[in-house]
């Protein structure tokens, strides 16, 4: 089987090496969406999103040897504030918070007037996990997603 460590560090370093660090966006298989994209090895990360009036829907999936092992949905609204400082803010969090498993562990994080929160739903780790991310203005609600996912199958490594 895939080592679920292996799998936990290639999914932390895709999310800074695509998203969080601006990079990896390649022609989307899909019409009018975003994807990013990172391999390493045997591991590949990608990242489907659409965006549309401060709604948006995702799927970020990992494969190991060309198998689909991962897989976590998302959805969120930043209807309260333009794309570019949800992305700004956001994308800040994440890096400094790269390590974290924030995806079913608690983080909270601020920076001058904003407050980032990520909340799990449940004890999970990479096999099952479910939650919801915030992001606070001044103490005011302009971003929330919420994501759930976890392994799909594993595969002998």
């Amino acid at each position: 089987m895939f080592n679920k460590e292996e799998l936990l560090r290639f999914l932390l370093k895709s999310r800074t090496k695509t998203y969080a660090g601006s990079a990896g966006e390649v022609k989307p298989l899909i019409k009018n969406s975003k994807q990013l994209e990172y391999s390493e090895d045997d591991w590949f990360y990608r990242d489907i999103y659409y965006v549309g009036n401060g709604i948006f829907i995702g799927n970020e999936t990992v494969s190991f040897k060309n198998e689909l092992i991962w897989a976590m949905s998302y959805y969120g609204n930043f209807k309260n504030m333009i794309e570019e400082e949800i992305d700004n803010i956001l994308k800040e969090a994440l890096i400094e918070n790269w390590e974290t498993t924030r995806i079913w562990e608690d983080v909270d994080w601020e920076k001058g007037e904003y407050r980032y929160i990520c909340k799990p739903h449940l004890n999970g780790s990479i096999e099952n996990l479910t939650g919801s991310e915030r992001i606070m203005k001044n103490g005011e609600e302009i971003y929330y997603f919420f994501y759930a996912g976890g392994v799909i199958k594993e595969v002998v490594k």
